[in-house]
C-alpha cells in the first residue's frame, strides 16, 4: 500500500507538472513564433507573399536562433527580443527570394 501510494506521488507530483511544462512550451514557442514570423514579415522588406505556415516556421526557427544567439552574447530581455526578430525578419527574406527564384 505504502508503495502505492509513493508511485501515486510521483507521478501527481513530478511526472504531471513536467509532460503539463513541456506542451506549455511548445504551445508558447508556436504562439510566440508565429506573432514574430507576423512582424517579421510586416518589418522585412520585399513583396513576395508567404504563407501562414511558412511565416509561423519563419518566427520559430528565427526565435531560437535570436535566443540562442541573445543567450551566447549574454543580452537582456529587450536584446533577446530584437535578435529573435532579425532572425526572423532574415528568414523571411530568405524564403520570399527562394520562391521567386522557384517560381
Amino acid at each position: 500500500m505504502l508503495f502505492f501510494l509513493l508511485v501515486v506521488a510521483v507521478v501527481l507530483f513530478v511526472v504531471l507538472p513536467f509532460i503539463g511544462a513541456t506542451v506549455f512550451s511548445v504551445l508558447q514557442a508556436l504562439v510566440v513564433g508565429l506573432l514574430l514570423g507576423l512582424v517579421a514579415r510586416a518589418i522585412a522588406p520585399g513583396s513576395g507573399k508567404l504563407s501562414l505556415s511558412k511565416t509561423a516556421l519563419a518566427g520559430v526557427v528565427g526565435g531560437l536562433v535570436g535566443r540562442i544567439a541573445a543567450r551566447t552574447l549574454h543580452t537582456h530581455r529587450i536584446g533577446e527580443l530584437l535578435l529573435e526578430l532579425a532572425a526572423a525578419a532574415l528568414l523571411v527574406v530568405v524564403l520570399r527570394s527562394s520562391r521567386g527564384i522557384a517560381a
